[in-house]
């Protein structure tokens, strides 16, 4: 008797957990995915992943982590400075984590993860309910349109992002907290005139530009202006006008290249992605094991040291990990592991160091919020209380191949 497994979302999270579990001979795996085989292709913008889910690959999934290598650039450090140019604070990430991050596209991220996974992904198949009985999960799905049941699984791994729906009907609505900030992100081409490669920050007060490049030449960029917590974007707050006002007010003599970065911010608004700043509390599991979450479907946190993806990547390799010790020790005529063991072992692994990095990710938005003396907030990040932070966030993932089931 063969076990079952079902991953709703092919995302990061979920495109890595299939690609490992397509591997173990006696499961049956299937990826639920709601865009197209080439969904990943549109999905635009650029991220930074952070060196604690470099160090988390190459433990579980080195041969993904070679593919990530090779679609994206080396992200090695730090830079602040205001929008004036005058240097506020830099971290060499060598002095901190045991690896250098990565700045990569969204789709070529994507497209890794899902390429990864192959043939157990079922492109155009939305999971829209789910049933725990008994015998296990059913779901049902649309899939081109067309609704369908499946059979029972063994264990459902909901990795559907900050918004699942899933999460929502097994558990109840997350609690939310708004930091108050909003976000815009847009890909910009200076046809590589700009002196602009590794992470770099500028603020304006509050209003921060967070700017690098990307392997095809382009250059991804974030602003953060400060937002009434819990409030929708204001359309006002997304014109050029709004814009050009916030980072470069009256008698600002910006530098040169957060002076660019702002005037193709104004040109490029209906291109914008706006997004809040926002938490919702973490839950890894329900109905006793048969069902688990990972990455932003289980604990979305503010964006502010983008440890979005970089968590969901960890999430994946500690489940791996915990799966491949938890199938190890099956005895043979067993069909099944102990979910509720490996539920519990997941969550032990993962909710104090998740914690950690969601308070560390809010704390470190300080400079974001309104009436913040952002310029001195960022400097005070050079002592040595935020470095031994950084240190924890960046090289506590060395662990997560030690964790024991």
């Amino acid at each position: 008797m063969t076990m079952r497994v079902l991953i709703a979302g092919s995302g990061v999270a979920g495109g890595v957990i299939a690609a490992a579990l397509r591997e173990i001979e006696g499961l049956e795996v299937i990826c639920l995915e709601r865009v197209d085989s080439a969904g990943h292709a549109r999905a635009g913008n650029g991220l930074n992943i952070g060196p604690n889910a470099v160090t988390a690959l190459a433990h579980s999934s080195p041969g993904l982590l070679a593919r990530l290598q090779q679609v994206s650039l080396p992200w090695k450090s730090w830079h602040a400075a205001s929008i004036e140019g005058a240097p506020l604070w830099r971290l060499p990430l060598s002095e901190v984590a045991h690896a250098d991050g990565l700045r990569i596209r969204w789709s070529d991220l994507y497209g890794a993860c899902r390429m990864a996974a192959g043939p157990v992904v079922s492109y155009c198949s939305e999971v829209l309910a789910a049933t725990v009985a008994a015998q296990g999960v059913s779901v049902e799905v649309a899939t081109d349109g067309r609704r369908r049941s499946l059979p029972p699984a063994d264990l459902l791994i909901v990795a559907e992002g900050r918004f699942s729906a899933l999460r929502a009907q097994l558990v109840g609505p997350p609690g939310i907290r708004h930091l108050g900030v909003a976000n815009f992100r847009v890909l910009l081409d200076d046809g590589g005139a700009l002196a602009i490669d590794d992470l770099e920050q500028w603020y304006s007060g509050p209003n921060r530009l967070l700017a690098f490049r990307l392997r095809d030449g382009l250059i991804y960029l974030s602003g953060n202006l400060p937002l009434s917590p819990g409030r929708d974007v204001p359309e006002e707050m997304k014109a050029a006008s709004f814009l050009r006002e916030a980072y470069l007010p009256a008698a600002c003599r910006p530098a040169p290249v957060p002076a660019w970065l702002v005037a193709a911010a104004c040109d490029s608004t209906p291109r914008h992605h706006w997004s809040r700043a926002q938490e919702i509390a973490p839950c890894y599991s329900a109905a006793g094991g048969r069902v688990m979450f990972v990455g932003d479907a289980a604990h979305a946190m503010a964006p502010t040291l983008g440890q979005g993806a970089t968590l969901a990547l960890e999430d994946a390799c500690a489940f791996v990990n915990l799966f491949r010790a938890a199938w190890s020790a099956k005895a043979a005529r067993e069909p099944c592991i102990d979910l509720p063991r490996l539920a519990h072992r997941f969550e032990s692994v993962r909710r104090e160091r998740v914690d950690f990095i969601r308070q560390f990710s809010w704390d470190a938005s300080d400079s974001l919020l309104a009436g913040a003396d952002a310029e001195a907030l960022v400097r005070e990040k050079a002592g040595a209380a935020w470095r031994e932070r950084f240190a924890r966030m960046y090289r506590g993932a060395a662990t997560l191949a030690d964790a024991a089931y």
